[in-house]
Order: structure tokens, then sequence, then C-alpha cells
């Protein structure tokens, strides 16, 4: 056998695993910030940790993410699909005691409940049954566009990506 094969024989299960890294960041290619329309083309909902500030407490968390692709794309064959910033929300909030990070769950919860209440066109109420709907609801037959406001922030060198669903446009 080739050698070269060889080396990499043990490591495929990883490498299957292993997201394409091309320096785009965590998320991919993204958009020009600003607003666009968009497909919502679906939701991811996982078991996830979220990380105190401070003491580096980690605590039981739900984590939603949202994927996208524009409806108008001049810039590429295939208009470009993308995966929005990760939601992440611990599980039973009042053990989060962390200032810094008591305001981060708030933010994440009210971004989450945002996105809720463009997609179902109301106030959501009972999160598990909604995002249930919400899930039902990318999974059809009907395709579902939304203006999605893309906002990039630089600190520390370092820049953070967030996306809102601002607005449903059909769906």
């Amino acid at each position: 056998m080739n050698q070269t094969k060889t080396m990499f024989a043990s490591m495929q299960k990883s490498f299957e695993d292993a997201t394409a890294d091309q320096g785009l960041g965590s998320l991919g290619e993204w958009p020009p910030a600003g607003v666009h329309n968009c497909y919502v083309i679906g939701v991811a909902t996982t078991e996830s940790e979220f990380k105190q500030a401070g003491d580096g407490q980690v605590f039981p968390a739900v984590q939603v993410q949202f994927t996208y692709q524009l409806v108008e794309d001049p810039d590429h064959a295939e208009p470009l699909e993308f995966k929005g910033a990760p939601i992440s929300i611990p599980q039973d909030p009042t053990q989060i005691t962390h200032e810094g990070s008591q305001i981060r769950a708030r933010i994440e919860t009210q971004r989450l409940k945002g996105s809720m209440k463009t997609l179902l066109g109301r106030e959501p109420g009972d999160v598990g049954s909604d995002m249930e709907e919400i899930t039902s609801m990318l999974s059809g037959e009907t395709s579902v566009v939304c203006s999605v406001l893309c906002k990039y922030a630089t600190r520390n060198d370092r820049t953070y990506r967030t996306d809102y669903l601002q607005s449903l446009l059909s769906g």
C-alpha cells in the first residue's frame, strides 16, 4: 500500500467528521453586513454547554442554529448558503451567577425569541412546542423567506457575527 495512504488511514474517521476550514471562521462564508432576503432552509437544535465567565463553570445548554440561503446572489453561481451564529442558552439560567454571563444568556434568549416570533408570526409561548412547529415549517414543502440582518462586530482583533430574523416575507 502507498505509504501516504497508510499514514492517513488511522485518522479517516476524524477527518470525515471535521469541517473544512478555509480561514473564513467557524461559521464559513457570510454575506456582507446588512439586511438580506434569505430562504431559511433549516434549524439545528443540539445539547451544548454554556461556559460562565469568571470561574469557568460549565452548565447544560441548548444550542440553536439557523441555516440560510440568499434569495439573490450575483457574486456566486449558486446562491450563498450559510449558517447563522449559534444561539447558546443555559437550560437553567438561574444557575448563572456571573453578571456578564447572565447578560449574555439574556441576550441569546432574546435573539432566539425574536427569531421564533418572526417565523411564527406571533409571540412564542411554549418554547419546546414552538421550536417543533418551526422545525416542521422549515422541513415542509413551502419555502420560508425572511429578511435577515447580518451584523459584524470586532473586539480585540476578533470579528463576531450575529444574525437576526427581522421579518417573514413568505412561508
